[in-house]
């Protein structure tokens, strides 16, 4: 074990820990319960599907379309203004298999055959049952395989739900307030305890510079679901390891998931960008704000290397599977064997872990974006560009915040 912790450093035990958050998969089916203030049957008629049904999720428009009487399967067309002036819409199919009115509704999502069941809501369930003047309800949904990391923010997805049902049913407006008290909580928490972890290993201000400069990071990859029309998604902070943004819809497209990957980075840049033009100006308490440049470009640069989990390899990983098809997978192998022939050249064992954890994920075929709107070619290109432009960038901005060392010291 000794010669083990020699060769790889402090690292390991931290990405080992990263695999299991985000590599290891089961099913999940959450469940919340709660008192709604309102008849049973105002809150079956919220909970079932009824054809010609219109709701509000933030600025999505829900509308329930019913597609086979006798089979009681509906269709749910979601439309959401962008930010461009465009409209995306996307669809979902559902059976109801059971409805005992006011009491409870089991509904399950069909045609979803060609597509892996990883992360996909695969069943839904009500019980409604009088209480104290108002109504119990108690919803279950069944998810498909989900890593651990996912498991969690299926339960503060599911709980968001049931807070806005029952401000939709006791007020006539979904209680979009709690729900965003629910992620603001999810990340306040995890976000403190990162704080700690990183104190502890690096003290005070490097850590409040980290968990700063993975805020802003993470903002960029939810402003990214705005603008492409999805709601706000969460933040979760991982302790010793960094943060995540999690969507609160699937993607459509693989442009959209480029987009929303590349858009972390991008907007971080802003940090060191700042740093830089303020170290030129050569103003005062110049020793800390380069070292925040130098931290976020650094931070960022890592984020971008080729290989999943990070945004870098998500975009790769978009760009080969239109570019090979089922063959992307051996160009995922190949860039994990070079960064762990890299990382062993350059002695840093972290990128020669994550290299070999690349060709570990890709052994086996496996479907990637499987469903996703295929990247056109003009899409590629701008993908290609966008990401070497902001590694560029980064690259640039380093170097330059660099030099300053000797002289802010």
């Amino acid at each position: 074990m000794a010669g083990l912790a020699e060769t790889f450093g402090h690292e390991l035990p931290l990405v080992l820990l990263l695999i299991a958050l985000l590599g290891f998969r089961r099913r999940v089916s959450p469940r919340a319960s709660i008192l709604i203030r309102a008849p049973i049957e105002k809150v079956f008629e919220l909970v079932d599907f009824r054809a010609g049904d219109m709701q509000r999720w933030q600025r999505t428009k829900v509308r329930c379309e019913l597609l086979d009487d006798a089979r009681q399967t509906y269709r749910l067309h979601f439309t959401t203004p962008l930010a461009t002036g465009a409209v995306s819409s996307s669809q979902a199919d559902f059976q109801v298999t059971r409805r005992l009115a006011p009491r409870a509704i089991d509904i399950k999502r069909i045609g979803i055959d060609h597509l892996p069941e990883n992360n996909q809501l695969l069943t839904m369930s009500a019980r409604l049952a009088p209480e104290d003047g108002g109504t119990r309800l108690t919803m279950v949904y069944e998810w498909g395989s989900r890593p651990l990391l996912a498991q969690l923010l299926a339960r503060t997805d599911l709980w968001g739900s049931v807070y806005r049902l029952k401000g939709l049913a006791e007020t006539g407006v979904p209680d979009y307030r709690t729900d965003a008290m629910i992620s603001a909580s999810v990340a306040l928490l995890t976000g403190a305890l990162t704080l700690m972890t990183f104190s502890y290993a690096f003290g005070h201000a490097v850590a409040v510079l980290v968990v700063g400069a993975l805020f802003l990071h993470e903002m960029g990859h939810l402003l990214a679901y705005r603008m492409i029309g999805q709601p706000w998604g969460r933040i979760l902070f991982l302790p010793f390891l960094g943060a995540i943004a999690v969507p609160r819809i699937g993607f459509v497209t693989q442009a959209q998931v480029v987009f929303s990957a590349i858009m972390g980075p991008a907007m971080s840049v802003i940090i060191p960008l700042l740093a830089a033009v303020y170290a030129a100006a050569d103003g005062p308490y110049q020793e800390g704000v380069v070292l925040v440049g130098i931290v976020a470009a650094a931070l960022n640069l890592f984020n971008l290397l080729p290989v999943e989990p990070l945004d870098g390899g998500v975009v790769l990983r978009s760009v080969l599977a239109r570019l090979m098809g089922q063959k992307a997978r051996f160009g995922l192998i190949a860039i994990g064997g070079l960064l762990l022939a890299v990382g062993a050249y350059i002695h840093m064992p972290i990128i020669s872990i994550f290299g070999g954890i690349a060709i570990l994920a890709n052994i086996r075929p496996r479907k990637i974006d499987g469903g996703l709107e295929p990247l056109s070619s003009l899409q590629v290109a701008i993908s290609a560009f966008g990401f070497m432009a902001t590694v560029a960038a980064y690259a640039v901005l380093l170097r330059y915040l660099i030099s300053y060392v000797p002289m802010a010291a």
